[in-house]
């Protein structure tokens, strides 16, 4: 079964180390980057991850633009006004069949013991960006091994200059045989 994360989508990008500057700066820029991660990561690996928006945000900062998900498994979510994200974590929570299968992220230590408390794991912000940059690397190893030790053809081994001459010899030879082909045998005298 796959590991289901939620994540406290503001408090990682303001405690993450990789984030935070990013979101003092521009947050919209944070957000991108956040989303980034979380489809990698579960473009990567067995994993569905809910990413949880603070709707209050949307007041303070103008409306929040929507998001373009490209990779199945993610699911973002914005809290509704006056409630906040951690509610809205910890409610999703109360309602899943197989807490150990989930994984809260945020620094929120409040969120993190109620979650706890109701059998899920934690995980705080720089833990979580670390596990999808180990997932990436994870991911580009296999690809460089897979493109190291595939299978090559002869013909991509070849200078072109050697795959000229093989290709004239094999029209040559098409050409011989085309023209026998055409001839009837000849019959040996005894």
């Amino acid at each position: 079964m796959a590991t289901h994360y939620f994540i406290d989508a503001y408090n990682v990008m303001l405690k993450s180390t990789v984030l935070r500057a990013a979101a003092h700066l521009d947050l919209e820029r944070a957000r991108d980057m956040l989303l980034d991660y979380v489809q990698c990561f579960c473009l990567s690996g067995d994993h569905e991850v809910t990413v949880v928006f603070d709707g209050r945000e949307q007041h303070r900062n103008g409306t929040i633009a929507p998001h373009e998900v490209k990779a199945p498994g993610v699911h973002i979510l914005f809290s509704p006004h006056q409630t906040s994200a951690d509610s809205v974590i910890e409610r999703l929570i109360y309602q899943q069949t197989n807490r150990m299968n989930c994984v809260v992220v945020s620094n929120d230590r409040s969120l993190r013991d109620q979650c706890r408390g109701m059998g899920t794991l934690t995980m705080e912000a720089d833990s979580f960006i670390n596990s999808v940059r180990q997932v990436q690397r994870s991911a580009r190893e296999t690809l460089t091994k897979r493109e190291q030790t595939q299978a090559l053809l002869l013909e991509d081994q070849l200078s072109e200059n050697n795959l000229r001459i093989l290709q004239a010899l094999r029209d040559k030879l098409t050409d011989n045989h085309v023209q026998h082909k055409g001839k009837p045998a000849s019959r040996k005298k005894k």
